[in-house]
């Protein structure tokens, strides 16, 4: 479904040129639900972002179906770590209807509306519908980012740590919410997450991201879950 062949990225200054990513090739199998695991400053959303088409590498290709990603479209949609990714001048009901408009997808206003609701009571906000975002908590924003994004059908759901800004509780309740919509959805999704546990919970393949080398440490098949793979990744992160 998507392909990553010998992908590099560079930030370069007057002063400076940095490596960020370096020779980095995988793939991406549909129904994946794939964790690029790292510590913070290891290029986790630089990479992130090269997939969705919102920054260029230096070499290298991305294919999305045998296609090469070039720039931002509907068939993949991110959803950031920011609590304010919803517009703040419509509803819970609005962003996801005029999302899906814009997008040219669900049909009628009326099955657009249809599709919003049902999304809203997937992720438990079917009594917010009315609301506007200043009036929600965070946890309650990324529930109606991760609603739109859903709603969407993209090919692939792109995630930047949405979920490492958030109190412990509201977090696992998030991420038990995201593992049981995935399911659901049967979606293919790629997140970044600098937090082990949370890439074990989640992932069926973790890629572990390393900062020395600038490219793709380890990979890990976990749809066991085996009982070593927290030592597994934690030694994989040093």
């Amino acid at each position: 479904m998507l392909e990553i062949t010998n992908l590099c990225k560079k930030y370069t200054t007057k002063a400076s040129c940095h490596n960020v990513l370096s020779d980095i090739s995988f793939s991406v199998n549909e129904g994946d639900f794939l964790v690029i695991l790292g510590q913070s400053g290891c290029g986790k959303t630089t990479l992130l972002r090269l997939m969705g088409g919102f920054l260029a590498p230096d070499s290298g290709c991305i294919l999305l179906d045998g296609k090469p990603v070039t720039k931002p479209s509907d068939q993949m949609v991110m959803v950031f770590q920011s609590f304010d990714q919803l517009f703040p001048w419509f509803t819970l009901e609005k962003n996801i209807t005029y999302a899906l408009k814009k997008a040219k997808k669900g049909g009628t206003a009326s099955d657009r509306q249809a599709t919003a609701s049902h999304y809203l009571s997937m992720t438990g906000l079917s009594d917010f519908k009315d609301s506007y975002p200043h009036t929600l908590s965070g946890g309650m924003k990324q529930r109606g980012a991760l609603a739109r994004a859903l709603a969407l059908n993209p090919r692939l759901l792109l995630m930047d740590e949405p979920f490492s800004s958030l109190d412990y509780l509201t977090r696992t309740q998030l991420q038990t919410s995201l593992k049981e919509l995935v399911l659901k959805n049967h979606s293919t999704v790629i997140l970044v997450t600098h937090d082990i546990e949370e890439a074990i919970f989640l992932g069926t393949r973790i890629a572990v991201l390393s900062p020395g080398s600038h490219g793709i440490s380890h990979c890990f098949d976990c749809p066991g879950k085996h009982p070593c793979l927290k030592e597994e990744l934690e030694e994989a992160l040093r």
